[in-house]
């Protein structure tokens, strides 16, 4: 599996998607050198037409070339660049977790989404995991605050990452979710850097959690 990053310095838990210990034997990386995690998440449509799509188009082709049967990403807002990604690569490339949604929205009528950024999801990027608006408002997204920990952590590219503080700021985030949507049934992480904490928000809220790691298709080309 081949697995492109972002030019992240936080340190990455046991469980973050970021890691290839995550996800099996058999993973291949490319870092996108400056690629911030601010820069792909608060500023993502300047960052599309910037000069980094050559970069990402390079990380795809090396990844290729290098024997990747299948591709992923460490950032869910990557699926902004999904259809283009794609486009590149003879096999399979999955760039976020939201990609899960469309089929997840066959089998329920509402489906969670714990974001780091729910204020920075554009149609753009529920265009790109193939959700058109008629199923966009079939889903019930919530992201961290902005001000807390985990999202001063990851988006500032801190050095220092309190597990137990973020494990609270994001299990406090997804009760809040299930308090105002006690209907939902299953509650998809955007962020790869949330997986660590998702035994704990199953535990709190009784959800089925799933994230990037559940794709099938990257489950089998990591551990084939």
């Amino acid at each position: 599996m081949g697995l492109i990053k972002l030019d992240a310095h936080f340190p990455r838990l046991p469980g973050d998607l970021g890691l290839a210990s995550s996800w099996g034997p058999h993973v291949l990386e490319v870092v996108v050198q400056g690629a911030l995690p601010e820069l792909i998440v608060k500023q993502q449509l300047a960052f599309k037409q910037s000069s980094f799509a050559p970069l990402f188009a390079d990380a795809v082709q090396t990844l290729v070339q290098k024997g990747a049967t299948a591709i992923t990403t460490s950032c869910g807002f990557l699926v902004l660049w999904q259809q283009e990604l794609q486009a590149l690569s003879p096999v399979p490339v999955i760039t976020s977790s939201l990609c899960l949604l469309p089929e997840l929205l066959h089998r329920e009528q509402h489906v969670g989404v714990l974001s780091i950024d729910a204020h920075s999801l554009t149609p753009l990027h529920w265009a790109g995991a193939g959700l058109g608006p008629h199923l966009v408002r079939r889903l019930v997204v919530k992201g961290m605050p902005p001000d807390g920990h985990f999202c001063q952590s990851i988006l500032g590219n801190q050095a220092h990452l309190d597990a137990d503080q973020a494990q609270q700021e994001v299990v406090a985030a997804a009760l809040s979710l299930v308090q105002e949507s006690p209907q939902l049934k299953t509650l998809v992480l955007e962020c790869t850097n949330l997986p660590p904490y998702q035994s704990a928000i199953e535990m709190a809220t009784g959800l089925k959690v799933l994230s990037l790691r559940d794709n099938p298709v990257l489950d089998k080309a990591a551990n084939e």
